[in-house]
């Protein structure tokens, strides 16, 4: 095509522009917030007198009653002005933690900034939403309500400024959630009509499971369980026997210096020392129910849950070493690694989400547990029911092989639904 033959965008036909122009508005107004505007209890009582009022002047042909019904008509025409207007311009962003525990109290900030230069936007309510993500862990039931939906007050927002308002509460079950969209809606000035628009994005917020105490007597057993083996694993550390030198870094005590090794280089040298390793630990989580449970069985589930996570934010702040976490799943869940507050934030969303279950899953995830582990690692076995680790039949996969056979004799078993679990775990 020669140059002459080429059409510009001004010389194309009217049609073609207007289509154009439409096209341009419809997608600007699908990038626009989903709005809405309905009648307020108020507005709906203001209309149906304003209607009584505009029937009876047609009828009775009555002037003065014409006139109050125009009169009555404008403060619904300027209140659906100004709501709209009060709108405009305002971003509005949330801030939640990522994670809490069961039962903690959860404090929601939300911020409303006002873009206009001028005028500012009057009684601006923001309105959250949290849901549960998929089934409840009760076998579908759920002991609070399906959906909360946490409301603040903005009663002014200056123009160019920001506001913050918080809301607190508390979410009895673990699991994971999904807050908002964030509905900012607004009745100023009259009440009348109510003007909501859907802003802000959907974000996660992960429950674990409640933390209690472990009691003197856990701890004093597991010490024990501790000192009954004679493995060591040399790391370094702060304290403990002398094992090398290395350069002074700032922050180190003076009694760590090697004054003979500083005298000899020129430069201060502290002593290095080994400590010996923890004892590793593997976790084992079966949450059985039965296929229509009962109040105590759901209280047994998430006891369960919460003590295994007690456990595992015990041997997570103490350090020094490795743990396994094994859950039931479609699949065995099993995570690994050296105790660390990153892996403890991982095993707790592991277990917030592991759903309990009818079926006998605990062969298939004690095996895949033993597979992972090393010969003298501790195995703590937390369960809904009592275990008998004796039955070859049901664990045959695990005795069939001797060293696994061997661990299988030496697993602590936790029965959440014993009464004795009271000595070793108080919940909080």
């Amino acid at each position: 095509m020669t140059s002459s033959e080429q059409t510009s965008p001004q010389a194309a036909p009217r049609w073609a522009r207007s289509i154009a122009r439409g096209v341009r508005c419809a997608v600007a107004r699908g990038r626009r917030p989903a709005s809405s505007t309905t009648l307020t209890r108020e507005g709906g009582y203001y209309l149906l007198v304003f209607v009584l009022v505009l029937g009876g002047a047609v009828m009775r042909e009555v002037n003065l009653l014409l006139i109050l019904a125009g009169m009555m008509a404008g403060p619904v025409v300027l209140g659906w002005w100004a709501t709209g207007r009060s709108l405009k311009r305002l971003k509005v962003q949330r801030r939640v933690p990522e994670s809490v525990c069961a039962g903690d109290l959860i404090v929601g900030q939300i911020q409303v900034h006002n873009q206009r230069a001028r005028h500012g936007s009057w009684a601006l309510v923001v309105e959250d939403s949290l849901e549960r993500i998929g089934n409840s862990h009760a076998n579908g039931r759920r002991s609070g309500p399906q959906r909360l939906r946490p409301a603040v007050l903005f009663p002014y927002v200056p123009a160019g400024q920001s506001r913050r308002a918080t809301y607190r509460g508390r979410l009895p079950e673990r699991g994971k959630y999904r807050l908002g969209p964030l509905r900012l809606s607004s009745q100023f000035p009259f009440g009348l009509l109510r003007k909501t628009l859907a802003v802000g994005n959907q974000e996660t917020l992960t429950v674990y499971p409640r933390l209690g105490r472990l009691t003197r007597r856990w701890l004093a057993r597991h010490h024990e369980a501790f000192s009954g083996t004679h493995r060591r694993e040399r790391r370094h550390g702060s304290e403990g026997d002398f094992f090398g030198v290395r350069p002074w870094q700032p922050g180190d005590p003076m009694r760590w210096i090697h004054w003979r090794s500083t005298a000899r280089t020129g430069a201060p040298v502290v002593r290095q020392f080994e400590q010996p390793r923890n004892r590793d630990v593997a976790v084992v989580v079966e949450l059985w129910q039965p296929a229509a449970p009962e109040e105590p069985d759901r209280e047994n589930v998430e006891l369960a849950a919460s003590f295994a996570a007690t456990v595992i934010a015990d041997l997570c702040r103490r350090g020094g070493s490795d743990l396994l976490l094994a859950t039931p799943a479609d699949r065995p869940h099993v995570t690994r690694g050296p105790a660390s507050a990153a892996l403890m934030h991982t095993m707790m969303e592991q277990l917030a989400v592991v759903e309990a279950h009818a079926g006998d899953r605990l062969p298939e995830v004690l095996d895949a547990a033993l597979r992972r582990i090393d010969s003298g690692t501790e195995v703590i076995l937390v369960s809904t029911r009592p275990v008998g680790l004796a039955d070859t039949a049901r664990f045959d996969a695990v005795a069939a092989d001797p060293a696994r056979r061997a661990a299988l004799r030496r697993i602590r078993v936790v029965d959440a639904s014993h009464p004795d679990l009271e000595a070793y775990y108080r919940a909080d």
